[in-house]
C-alpha cells in the first residue's frame, strides 16, 4: 500500500543551466501625478489604515513596512505600484502616533543587497517574512487593478493579529480608493517597478577570457555539480525562485570569478555561490583547445 508523507520538501533544482542572457532593456519611465482629489483618496486611506492598526491595541509599539503595491497579482511590479506606496508611507507617518512607520529605502536596500527584484516578492507570506527581517511588526500591502476605466487600489494588512480576523478589522469597502484612469496612469500602471538585476555587459574585460557559446567557442560541461541546499527562510515561506551567476571557467575546469546578476532573498544567493565554488567542470574549447571562458550559470529553486 502506497503511504503519503506530509510535510516532507524536496528540491527540484535544474540541473545547472550555461547560459548567456542578453543585456536587460528598460524602456522611459512615464511620468504622472496626481490630481488633488486623488492625493486626497490617498491620504484619507492612510488616516484610515493607521486608526486600523490603533484599533488593534497591541501591547508595543508596531513598526510598520509598505511594501509596494502589485499589479494584479503579488510580485507583479509596476511603476505606478512604487510610485503610490512611497507616497501612501509619506502619508500615513503624519497620522502614526505610537506607530513606527519604517522608511521605504530599508526595503529598497534590501533588494539592492541581494540583487533581486520586487518580481521575487510572491506571496503576502513572503512579503509578510521580509518586513520582519528588516524589523516590522507587519505590513502594508496593496494591489491595483484597471476596471472600468478607473485603477483601484485595495490595501491588506500582514503581521498584525490572526490572519482569519485582518480582513473583519479592514472591510474591502474601506480599503479601495478608486482613481480614474488617465493614460499617465495607464502608462506608469503597465512600466514594471523597480529592480536590480545586473546585465552581463557590465563585467569589466578580462584578458584571454573567452564567452562561451560565441565564435566557435564550446560550451563548458558539468563534471561535479551538486545542488545547492534550500535555506530554512526560503523553506519556511514556501519560497521559490531563481539565482544567475556569470562565472569564469578556467582552462582547467575550476570556477572563479563569481559575480552576481540575479540573486533571491532568503540565503539563496550566498547558497548558490557556496555550491559553484566545490564544482568541477570540462572546461570549453576552442579550435580543440580548452580555453578560460566567462558564462552564465542559472539556479532554480522549486520546492515539491
Amino acid at each position: 500500500m502506497g503511504m503519503i508523507f506530509k510535510g516532507v520538501w524536496s528540491l527540484l533544482l535544474a540541473s545547472a543551466v550555461l547560459w548567456l542572457s542578453p543585456t536587460i532593456a528598460h524602456a522611459q519611465t512615464p511620468h504622472f501625478t496626481l490630481n488633488r482629489l486623488d492625493e486626497a483618496q490617498l491620504d484619507s486611506l492612510a488616516m484610515l489604515t493607521a486608526n486600523k492598526i490603533h484599533e488593534l491595541k497591541l501591547e508595543e509599539e508596531p513598526k510598520v513596512l509598505v511594501v509596494d503595491f502589485f499589479r494584479n497579482s503579488t510580485g507583479e511590479s509596476s511603476q505606478l505600484g512604487t510610485l503610490l506606496a512611497d507616497g501612501f508611507s509619506e502619508s500615513v507617518t503624519t497620522y502614526s502616533s505610537g506607530i513606527h512607520i519604517l522608511d521605504r529605502k530599508v526595503l529598497k536596500d534590501y533588494l539592492f543587497e541581494n540583487w533581486t527584484g520586487l518580481e521575487d516578492l510572491k506571496s503576502n507570506e513572503i512579503c509578510l517574512e521580509v518586513a520582519r527581517q528588516l524589523g516590522a511588526t507587519g505590513a502594508i500591502l496593496g494591489t491595483l487593478t484597471e476596471k472600468n476605466g478607473n485603477v483601484n487600489l485595495t490595501l491588506r494588512l500582514e503581521g498584525f493579529g490572526p490572519p482569519e480576523r485582518q480582513d473583519d478589522i479592514f472591510a474591502l469597502r474601506d480599503r479601495t480608493v478608486v482613481f480614474p484612469l488617465t493614460e499617465e496612469l495607464r502608462s506608469a500602471l503597465y512600466h514594471p517597478g523597480p529592480n536590480y538585476i545586473r546585465s552581463a555587459d557590465k563585467i569589466p574585460e578580462e584578458p584571454d577570457v573567452f564567452r562561451a557559446g560565441v565564435n566557435g567557442v564550446m560550451q563548458p560541461k558539468c563534471i561535479y555539480c551538486p545542488n545547492p541546499d534550500y535555506s530554512d527562510a526560503a523553506r519556511a515561506v514556501s519560497f521559490q525562485g531563481t539565482v544567475v551567476l556569470s562565472v569564469l571557467v578556467t582552462a582547467e575546469g575550476q570556477l572563479t570569478g563569481i559575480y552576481v546578476l540575479k540573486g533571491a532573498p532568503f540565503g539563496l544567493t550566498a547558497v548558490a555561490i557556496k555550491a559553484t565554488r566545490n564544482w568541477r567542470m570540462e572546461p570549453a574549447q576552442k579550435d580543440g583547445n580548452p580555453v578560460s571562458v566567462r558564462t552564465n550559470v542559472e539556479m532554480a529553486f522549486r520546492l515539491l
